[in-house]
């Protein structure tokens, strides 16, 4: 079964019906870079704002308007540059891709306190990463466990690499 499905999803993804008209390879590129951008960059926004204003809560309004802007980004790529757009955004997402923007934003901008920081030592210098159970790396290990860092950075890569390849 998994032999006849590989190829008919690779075919699917390949396909010119389902590029965008309009958009040239550099454009589609251009807009998923920047999509990726833009999300971790509302994500970073939107962890240290709900944290802020909502200390020992339980995230519902992070998670939730991380997913509103997942989908409407997703949805523009769609419209915009065609479904292999999409499918190249949230593909850099699924592998950590976005994640890794996230802690360069953090790194970068690194607002002084009361903006509720997270801890670099203990989040990327360390082995220590539990959170990252969604991606394909985590998916495959027990729930909880340690994800070793250089394993993520490594499947974000290849995620990045696979999503440019899927706008070529």
């Amino acid at each position: 079964m998994r032999t006849i499905i590989i190829p008919v999803v690779l075919t699917m993804l390949l396909a010119t019906d389902v590029q965008a008209q309009d958009s040239t390879r550099v454009q589609r590129i251009e807009y998923v870079v920047g999509a990726s951008l833009t999300f971790a960059l509302a994500d970073y926004l939107g962890w240290n704002l709900d944290i802020y204003n909502h200390p020992g809560n339980s995230k519902v309004v992070y998670r939730s308007l991380q997913l509103v802007a997942q989908a409407a980004i997703s949805y523009f790529l769609y419209k915009t540059c065609g479904l292999n757009s999409a499918i190249a955004f949230n593909l850099v997402w699924w592998t950590w891709g976005d994640d890794l923007a996230f802690y360069g934003y953090q790194l970068g901008i690194n607002p002084a306190a009361p903006w509720p920081n997270r801890n670099l030592d203990n989040n990327l210098r360390d082995n220590a990463i539990r959170w990252a159970g969604w991606t394909p790396i985590g998916l495959m290990r027990p729930p909880n466990s340690i994800i070793p860092r250089d394993a993520l950075y490594g499947q974000a890569a290849v995620g990045f690499a696979l999503s440019m390849s899927i706008l070529w």
